[in-house]
C-alpha cells in the first residue's frame, strides 16, 4: 500500500546516506595522505639536520661511527622520498613512505640528490684529509648549498599539504551544501504524503474511540494515504456491525457466564483433590474417577507411554470391567498417534476418529472423549472417557476433558518428582553416613595401623620406652575415637545437633592437634569478622571438611608446614589450607577407595558452598572452602 512513498523516502535517505559515507571516505582519505605528507615533510626536514651534522662531525675522528650512521640515514631518507619506500623514523623504527607524484618535488629532490653526490664526495676527502683546510671549506660551501636545497623540498611539501587541505575544504562544503537540500526534501515529502494525511486520521481515530460511527471517513493525499483511510473506513463499519451484535449479545451473556462459572468451580475443585495427593497410584485412580463424575461418562480410563516409547499401557480404569477389552495399545495405532499428537481433546463413535479407542468394548465406543497427557512438550499417556450414549459429549466437554488432562498431567509430574526426591533424601542420607565413617572411625583406623606398625618396629629394635608411649597414644585414639562413634550415632539417631563451642576454636584446635601429631609447624590466620556464628549443621560440615584436609596434608603430602586462613568476604565466608608438602595433580583422577575429595565436595554442595583445589606436583596444596552467610529470620 505505501510502495510509492516507500520508493521515495528510501532513494532520498539511500542518496543521503552515500553522501555520509563518500564525505567520510574522502575525509578519511585525505586524512591518511596528510599523514603521509607529515611524515614526509618531517623527514625531509631531518635532511637538513643530517648536513649539519655531517658537516660538523667531518674532522672529528672520534665521531667516525655517528658520521657513518648519519650518510646511510641519509642515503636512505633520500631514496624513500624520490622512490617511496622504508625510512627510518626515530630511534631504529622504519616507515613505509609511498612515492610522490608531485613533478616540483620530484625535480627538488633530482636537485638535492645531484647535490648530495658531490656533498658526499668531498665529505669523504674531508674524512680522509682531517688537517687539509682546502677540503673544510669546499665542505661547508656544498653543505650551504645542500641545507638550501633540503628547505626547497620541504617548502614544496608543505605547499602540497596545504593544497590538498584546500581542496578537501571545498569538497566538504559541497557535500554539506547536498546534505542540507536532500534534508529539505525529505522534510518537505514527509509533510506533505505523511503528516498532513495522519492528523486527518487521527481526527478520525479519535471519533471512533468515543463511539462515533456515524461519520464516514474522507482522507486527501497520496494514493497509499487514501488506501490507508479506505481501510479506516472498513474497520469503522465493522465496528458499527459488532457494536449492534455486542448489544444483542448483552442480554445471553450473564446466563452463559454463569454457567461457565459453575464449571470452572467444579473443574478447580477436582483439581485440587487430584494436586493433593502425592501417590502415583492414587493420583490415576482420583483422575479417572472425577473425569468420569465431571463429564457424566459411564466409563473412564488412563493410559501411560512405557519406558521405549513403544506401548500406551492401561493404568486404571473408572467404571465396569467389563468395558474394557485390552490393556495395551501400539503408540503407531492410528487413532493413539492422532490423540497424542493433537493440543486438544478428540470427540469420537464407532463411525469416526479411525474407530476410535479400540481398548474401550463397542458398546462404550458409541460416544467417547480422548485427550494427550502433556508436561511441556513431553506426552506421557492419554486420557478417555466413553459412554454407551451416541453423542452424549458436546464441544465443551472436549474443552473440560483437555483441562482436567492438563491437570492431571501436571499432579502425575507432581507425584513422581515426590517418588524422586523421597529416593534422593535416602541417597543423600547414606552419602552423609558415608562421609561420618571415613571422617571419623575410617580415619582412626588408619591411624592406629600406622601406630601399630610403629610399635612394632620400636618392639623389634628394644626401644621398650618409645613402644610404651605409642601405646598410650594408641589408647587415647581409641578413647577419642569411642567418643566420636557416640557422637555420630547419637547425630543418626537426632538430627538435633548439640550447641558446639565456637567453629573457629574448633578449627584452630583441629589444626594445633594435627600438627603436635606430625610433627609439623601450624600457621593460624583470622582477620577477627567472623560474625554471626553459622548454623551448628554448616559448621559441622565446614569443620569435617578442614579436618579432613589437615589429615590428607599430614598423612600424605610429606609436609612440615601446614597453615589454616579464616575469613570473609562481604556475604560470604571462607577458609584456606595450605601445606608446603609435595602436591598432586588434579587432572588425575583419585585412586580406588578414595573418597576424600569427592565427600568434601558433597559436604560442601550440602551447605550451598564450593571447595577449589590448587595444586602441583612439588609445590603443595591449596584448598578454599567458601559458603554464603546464612539469613537469621
Amino acid at each position: 500500500m505505501f510502495q510509492r512513498l516507500q520508493v521515495q523516502l528510501t532513494i532520498l535517505l539511500a542518496a543521503f546516506a552515500l553522501l555520509v559515507i563518500v564525505s567520510v571516505g574522502v575525509t578519511y582519505w585525505d586524512a591518511q595522505t596528510q599523514q603521509a605528507d607529515a611524515l614526509a615533510i618531517n623527514l625531509a626536514g631531518r635532511q637538513r639536520m643530517l648536513i649539519q651534522q655531517m658537516t660538523a662531525q667531518a674532522g672529528d675522528e672520534s665521531a667516525w661511527d655517528d658520521l657513518q650512521s648519519a650518510k646511510r640515514t641519509f642515503r636512505q631518507t633520500l631514496s624513500a622520498l624520490q622512490n617511496g619506500g622504508e625510512a627510518l623514523h626515530g630511534a631504529e623504527k622504519n616507515i613505509n613512505l609511498p612515492k610522490t607524484n608531485d613533478t616540483q618535488i620530484l625535480s627538488a629532490l633530482a636537485e638535492l640528490e645531484s647535490g648530495w653526490n658531490a656533498y658526499s664526495a668531498t665529505l669523504d676527502a674531508a674524512t680522509s684529509n682531517t688537517s687539509s683546510t682546502k677540503f673544510q671549506s669546499a665542505l661547508a660551501a656544498q653543505s650551504a648549498e645542500l641545507i638550501q636545497q633540503a628547505d626547497r623540498v620541504v617548502q614544496l611539501y608543505e605547499a602540497a599539504s596545504i593544497a590538498k587541505a584546500q581542496r578537501l575544504r571545498a569538497i566538504q562544503l559541497t557535500f554539506l551544501s547536498l546534505a542540507l537540500i536532500l534534508l529539505a526534501l525529505g522534510a518537505w515529502l514527509t509533510r506533505r504524503s505523511l503528516l498532513q494525511p495522519l492528523k486527518a486520521l487521527q481526527i478520525a481515530a479519535q471519533r471512533i474511540g468515543e463511539n462515533q460511527f456515524d461519520a464516514p471517513i474522507q482522507v486527501t493525499g497520496p494514493a497509499e494515504m487514501r488506501a490507508l483511510a479506505q481501510a479506516f473506513e472498513e474497520m469503522r463499519a465493522r465496528l458499527s456491525s459488532a457494536r449492534a451484535e455486542l448489544v444483542q449479545a448483552n442480554a445471553t451473556l450473564e446466563q452463559r457466564v454463569a454457567q461457565r462459572t459453575q464449571e470452572l468451580e467444579m473443574l478447580n475443585e477436582v483439581s485440587r483433590e487430584i494436586s493433593s495427593r502425592l501417590d502415583i497410584q492414587q493420583v490415576l485412580n482420583s483422575v479417572t474417577d472425577k473425569a468420569r463424575a465431571l463429564l457424566g461418562g459411564e466409563v473412564a480410563s488412563l493410559c501411560l507411554v512405557d519406558e521405549n516409547h513403544n506401548w500406551l499401557k492401561l493404568q486404571t480404569l473408572s467404571g465396569p470391567k467389563e468395558a474394557i477389552v485390552g490393556n495395551t495399545m501400539r503408540m503407531d495405532n492410528d487413532f493413539a498417534n492422532a490423540v497424542l499428537a493433537d493440543d486438544g481433546a478428540m470427540l469420537c463413535g464407532l463411525s469416526s476418529c479411525r474407530g476410535g479407542c479400540k481398548m474401550l468394548a463397542d458398546e462404550y465406543r458409541a460416544s467417547h472423549l480422548a485427550a494427550p497427557l502433556r508436561v511441556g512438550e513431553r506426552v506421557i499417556g492419554a486420557l478417555c472417557v466413553g459412554s454407551p450414549t451416541q453423542d452424549q459429549f458436546a464441544a465443551e466437554s472436549a474443552n473440560m476433558l483437555i483441562k482436567l488432562a492438563n491437570v492431571a498431567a501436571i499432579a502425575l509430574e507432581n507425584a513422581r518428582l515426590f517418588a524422586q526426591a523421597e529416593r534422593i533424601g535416602t541417597l543423600g542420607e547414606r552419602h552423609r553416613v558415608a562421609a561420618e565413617m571415613h571422617d571419623g572411625l575410617g580415619q582412626t583406623l588408619s591411624y592406629l595401623g600406622l601406630m601399630t606398625d610403629q610399635i612394632v618396629e620400636f618392639l623389634s629394635d628394644g626401644q621398650e620406652g618409645a613402644a610404651l608411649d605409642r601405646l598410650r597414644k594408641t589408647r587415647e585414639t581409641i578413647s577419642k575415637a569411642t567418643g566420636d562413634v557416640r557422637r555420630a550415632i547419637n547425630r543418626l539417631m537426632d538430627e538435633t545437633l548439640p550447641a558446639n563451642k565456637d567453629l573457629w576454636i574448633r578449627l584452630r584446635e583441629a589444626l594445633d592437634e594435627v600438627a603436635s601429631q606430625h610433627d609439623l609447624e601450624p600457621i593460624w590466620r583470622s582477620d577477627n569478622l567472623l560474625t554471626p556464628e553459622p548454623s551448628p549443621q554448616t559448621a559441622e560440615q565446614v569443620y569435617n571438611i578442614v579436618h579432613e584436609a589437615l589429615i590428607n596434608a599430614a598423612r600424605h603430602a610429606k609436609a612440615q608446614q601446614i597453615s589454616v586462613q579464616v575469613g570473609r568476604n562481604l556475604e560470604r565466608y571462607f577458609v584456606i589450607v595450605q601445606d608446603n608438602g609435595t602436591g598432586f595433580d588434579t587432572a588425575q583422577p583419585a585412586p580406588s577407595g578414595h573418597f576424600g575429595l569427592q565427600i568434601m565436595q558433597a559436604r560442601a554442595k550440602h551447605i550451598g558452598g564450593q571447595v577449589e583445589f590448587q595444586s602441583e606436583l612439588g609445590r603443595g596444596t591449596r584448598l578454599t572452602l567458601s559458603w554464603n552467610e546464612e539469613r537469621k529470620i
